[in-house]
């Protein structure tokens, strides 16, 4: 095994590189682990709003206190030039005026131009205080075309409106103690880490020993060709493994039990498979690569540009159809897709049968990438001999 102990020695050489990788992701993983245990429950927004009532009805008030229950309120002057300051300043969020004849309107059951409003359109703030405006006056306009009176559909309104709906969550999963999000945020990442330490550090150690006049060497030996390349290949799959242990061992210890259930070892095989895909890439580029040197830049360029294609870095929701369509030439897309099913954060439903298709679309890249490598490899072997 004089061939695989070389490239073991020289594998080791990148140790340094390796680590530092695997301590950055760690990091960054037990920062996002703890921002997802974090409570993650719906909380009501307060806004700033300035209200100048031009009524001065006791249903104009009822609103006023209606509003001042629900966010807070702002007294600034009323002139045009201070209200777009405190607009753009976003020291306030809605200027409302109830214009005059406010009271009258409503008990006619008239909704139209009740107020004029100075506001900064298309923001979250803006479209939550207009929703919950609007179905006051829905309300209480319901409430007098009811028969009620203006009095009595302003306390009937005002009670609706203040209700409370409790909501308990409950969770489907099998595993009553998966945490999704923790495990979620942890493999997420795992694409462009596999791809950096892959090709940076095991990239170079193969492009070493497979040096012309290493090779020349090397078949001096009384080891035949066919064991050599077997060395090399064991030397690189027990690389593979040994970082995709680390990371595994890693995740137990970062999530515990969770990482036991059904789910958490769904997300393990998902990792081996596309480590696979990851070794097969590596073992192409360095049949391909001019020199180690240039091993780093390509570990950046497929790295960074999988990672953005595929959904690594920006969620696959947020991406446009033009890019998702791309991206289904990638592996990482479909490591990516099967993550987010089991996560519960993608479009569609977990399903036994789809998540192991998309494991079977990652395995048939690496199938189809190693037999690139043999195709490559064989053509420079004969290409050398003549």
């Amino acid at each position: 095994m004089q061939v695989f102990k070389a490239f073991a020695k020289i594998a080791g050489k990148k140790k340094f590189s390796a680590l530092l990788y695997i301590g950055i992701f760690m990091i960054i993983s037990i920062l996002m682990a703890n921002q997802s245990a974090k409570d993650n429950n719906f909380k009501e927004t307060k806004l700033s709003i300035c209200i100048i009532d031009m009524d001065n009805t006791a249903a104009s008030q009822k609103l006023v206190d209606y509003i001042s229950s629900n966010h807070n309120i702002q007294d600034i002057d009323t002139d045009k030039d201070t209200i777009l300051d405190s607009l753009y300043y976003q020291s306030t969020d809605y200027v409302l005026t109830i214009k005059e004849g406010y009271s009258d309107k409503i008990s006619a059951g008239e909704v139209d131009d009740l107020f004029s409003n100075y506001k900064v359109s298309g923001t979250y703030s803006t479209a939550l205080f207009e929703s919950q405006l609007d179905q006051y006056v829905t309300n209480l306009s319901c409430y007098i075309a009811g028969g009620f009176s203006i009095d009595d559909a302003i306390s009937k309104t005002a009670q609706t409106s203040n209700s409370e709906i409790k909501v308990k969550t409950e969770n489907f999963s099998d595993s009553g103690s998966f945490n999704s999000e923790y495990i979620y945020y942890y493999f997420q990442y795992l694409p462009y880490i596999f791809i950096a330490i892959m090709i940076s550090c095991l990239c170079p150690a193969l492009l070493t020993i497979n040096k012309k006049e290493i090779r020349s060497r090397t078949n001096c030996s009384p080891v035949s060709t066919t064991k050599q390349t077997f060395q090399i290949t064991l030397g690189a799959i027990i690389y593979a493994v040994i970082i995709w242990l680390i990371f595994m061992i890693a995740a137990l210890i970062l999530c515990g039990k969770m990482l036991l259930c059904r789910e958490g070892l769904l997300a393990v095989l998902n990792s081996l498979v596309f480590m696979l895909v990851v070794l097969s890439m590596t073992l192409l580029i360095s049949v391909l690569a001019p020199s180690p040197k240039a091993t780093d830049m390509i570990a950046n360029t497929i790295g960074l540009g999988m990672s953005f294609l595929c959904g690594v870095f920006v969620p696959q929701k947020f991406l446009g159809e033009a890019v998702i369509n791309v991206a289904h030439f990638l592996p990482a897309y479909w490591f990516i897709r099967a993550n987010n099913m089991l996560a519960g954060i993608s479009d569609e439903l977990f399903s036994s049968s789809k998540y192991f298709s998309y494991l079977g679309i990652e395995l048939l890249f690496a199938v189809a990438i190693f037999s690139v490598v043999l195709l490559v490899a064989k053509t420079k072997i004969r290409s050398s001999s003549n």
